[in-house]
């Protein structure tokens, strides 16, 4: 579903290598800069959002339950993460003192480690899946049936290979243009204030 130039591409992820190599001399993209590369994204979702034609109105829904869904699914996510690890923390400081000084990590604590990703991973899973059928399903009750069918379009033009009822393209067209969009809410903001009735400046 991308469709950025692959000059933008390729520097963007050359300019993120550069800040990922966890050096504390490394260079700071410039905020200017910083912002022209959230704008090339925000075209690009543009390019699916705009299609649908949501209303100022339709926005004003939308955005107030994205807010609300994405606090309550990071926090049971965090819930989910840091719960666990009470367990084992005592152990896991231990354990990194003694590695200070050479030696290897016990089993018993790998093993644990590794059960508690697993199950962490699987619990996510499910915080996921269900987080995309509350999405799907509120946005939903707040399109036509016209802007439904135009996103189930526009998923199964994009997603040549996969198949599904117009339910699954729906919730799939959610998912990767909403929800994994970390910027979804401000262009929304965005496109909300764009949309909205002007006033009128002529005079009484």
């Amino acid at each position: 579903m991308c469709r950025k130039l692959a000059w933008f591409a390729v520097l963007g992820l050359a300019l993120l290598s550069l800040r990922s190599t966890g050096y504390q001399d490394d260079p700071i993209m410039p905020p200017d800069t910083a912002a022209i590369f959230d704008s090339i994204d925000d075209i690009d979702k543009l390019r699916l959002l705009n299609p649908v034609n949501l209303t100022a109105a339709q926005l004003d829904k939308i955005i107030p339950f994205l807010k609300q869904r994405q606090k309550a699914y990071n926090q049971r996510i965090l819930e989910l993460a840091v719960e666990p690890l009470k367990a084992i923390a005592a152990d896991i400081k231990s354990t990194r003192t003694k590695l200070l000084s050479g030696g290897s990590v016990p089993a018993d604590i790998d093993e644990r480690i590794k059960a508690l990703q697993k199950e962490f991973s699987e619990k996510r899973k499910l915080e996921q899946d269900k987080n995309l059928k509350l999405v799907a399903d509120g946005i939903r009750a707040v399109l036509t049936t016209d802007q439904y069918k135009t996103i189930v379009a526009m998923a199964r033009r994009d997603f040549p290979n996969a198949t599904g009822t117009d339910e699954q393209f729906f919730n799939l067209w959610i998912r990767e243009t909403i929800i994994a969009y970390p910027r979804i809410v401000p262009l929304l903001e965005d496109m909300r204030n764009a949309r909205a009735p002007k006033a009128s400046s002529s005079a009484p």
